[in-house]
C-alpha cells in the first residue's frame, strides 16, 4: 500500500479515518459545494463518502490512489444527491429570489452554466487541488482530456465574465 493511511483505514482504525478527514475533508467539501451548489448537500455528500469508506474498508487494499478514490466516490455521492434533490425539489433554482449583482454571484452563475464535465474539472482543480493526472483518474479520461476541458472551461468563464482578452 503506497499511502500509509490505507492500512489503518482497512483495519478500521478511528485515527486513520480522522487523519484522512483532516487531510482531505475540506477539499472534498469545497468540490461538493461547487458540484451541488448547496453547503448542506455538500456536507451530506462528504459524509456519505466517509460512511461508504468505512463500510467498504475490506476492499481498500486494492486501492492504488486514495485521493483519486475519494474524489471519485464524492463525484458519485454528489450525483446521487443531485438526482434525489431534483426528484424532490418542485421549484427549479431559477425561481429563487433575485440576488444583488456581485462578482461572486456572477462567477457562481458562470460556473453553473458550464457543461457538467467542465464544471467538474474546475471544481477538482481549484477546490480539490488535484493534478490533471489525478483528475483524469477520477473522471476516467486521459490527462490531456482533463487539461483540455480545463482550458475550455477557463475560456468560457472568461467570456461569461466579460474578460475575453488574454
Amino acid at each position: 500500500m503506497a499511502d500509509p493511511l490505507l492500512a489503518g483505514l482497512a483495519a478500521g482504525r478511528d485515527e486513520a479515518f480522522a487523519a484522512l478527514y483532516a487531510r482531505e475533508g475540506a477539499a472534498l467539501y469545497r468540490v461538493a459545494v461547487t458540484l451541488l451548489g448547496s453547503s448542506a448537500d455538500a456536507e451530506d455528500a462528504v459524509q456519505d463518502v466517509f460512511v461508504a469508506l468505512a463500510q467498504s474498508r475490506a476492499s481498500l487494499a486494492a486501492v492504488e490512489d486514495l485521493r483519486a478514490y475519494l474524489f471519485t466516490a464524492l463525484r458519485h455521492a454528489a450525483a446521487k444527491k443531485a438526482t434525489r434533490r431534483r426528484r424532490h425539489d418542485p421549484l427549479p433554482d431559477a425561481v429563487a429570489a433575485p440576488e444583488a449583482r456581485e462578482p461572486a454571484a456572477d462567477l457562481d452563475r458562470a460556473l453553473a452554466a458550464l457543461p457538467a464535465d467542465r464544471r467538474e474539472v474546475i471544481a477538482l482543480k481549484f477546490d480539490g487541488g488535484l493534478t490533471f493526472r489525478e483528475i483524469a483518474a477520477v473522471l476516467g479520461v486521459s490527462p490531456n482530456t482533463a487539461a483540455s476541458r480545463y482550458r475550455y472551461a477557463l475560456a468560457e468563464l472568461r467570456a461569461a465574465l466579460g474578460g475575453g482578452r488574454r
